[in-house]
């Protein structure tokens, strides 16, 4: 019973992580994504005190869990096991995805601090880059949801 907090708690830090992806797409990057520098201008403005990846913290608590969850339940089910090692190996991916491709393409735009000189065709060709191959990210951390609620849910029949 004590061990399914750990599932509890991998489940709903996945759900944060979704979430925070579906309205970072929706609502932050929707004014952003044609690439033209009065919007990356004006959305770095809007984040002068933090920076959108700072909510992507929870990457790292979603890895934690992802390690922590399968060495928990390592001996009690295989089918929970095998569910776990796959929201693990969706983490990983997810993450590597991330470092490899957007935060290339963040640092260009600036988020990490002051760039003044951006080429308008290649901002553009990156802010239409990280949008359509954000729907890419988005999908991985949708299976890592699923597989973590299944995980949780299997704890309870097994």
């Amino acid at each position: 019973m004590n061990k399914r907090i750990i599932l509890w708690t991998n489940l709903t830090i996945w759900y944060f992580l979704f979430v925070g992806m579906v309205f970072d797409m929706i609502i932050i990057a929707a004014n952003w994504r044609t690439g033209d520098l009065e919007s990356v201008k004006n959305l770095r403005a809007f984040f002068h005190v933090t920076e959108p990846g700072d909510y992507f913290m929870i990457k790292l608590a979603v890895l934690v869990f992802a390690i922590i969850s399968p060495i928990a339940y390592w001996r009690t089910s295989k089918a929970i096991r095998n569910l776990l090692l796959i929201a693990l190996v969706v983490t990983l991916a997810d993450i590597t995805f991330t470092m490899l491709h957007f935060l290339p393409i963040n640092e260009y735009v600036g988020w990490y601090g002051e760039k003044t000189e951006l080429d308008p065709v290649k901002l553009k060709e990156m802010c239409q880059s990280w949008w359509n191959y954000n729907f890419l990210r988005i999908a991985l951390d949708f299976v890592g949801l699923l597989v973590s609620g299944r995980a949780l849910h299997k704890s309870y029949s097994s």
